[in-house]
């Protein structure tokens, strides 16, 4: 199956970080963050009693990863919480 996960990044101007944004994609994308090209849906990344998309985690791993370079070129302290 062919998926797009989608996430949302916010840069703050007056801090220079950028972080994240899950409240936001929990607005803006009602029916889940992953889009399946097969079957023209969008879903969530958690599937229930527990379980997530078998992808999410490195995913989220790698978002982490990115954000903390970005701001660690901009100067902003590692931050744990994104």
């Amino acid at each position: 199956m062919r998926k797009i996960h989608h996430y949302i990044v916010s840069f703050d101007t007056s801090t220079g970080a950028w972080k994240w944004d899950v409240p936001m994609e929990e607005t803006k994308f009602d029916d889940g963050t992953i889009y399946n090209y097969e079957e023209h849906e969008w879903f969530s990344a958690y599937l229930g009693e527990g379980e997530y998309d078998p992808d999410e985690e490195n995913l989220i791993n790698q978002l982490k990863h990115a954000l903390g370079v970005m701001n660690l070129v901009n100067g902003v302290p590692d931050e744990e919480e994104f």
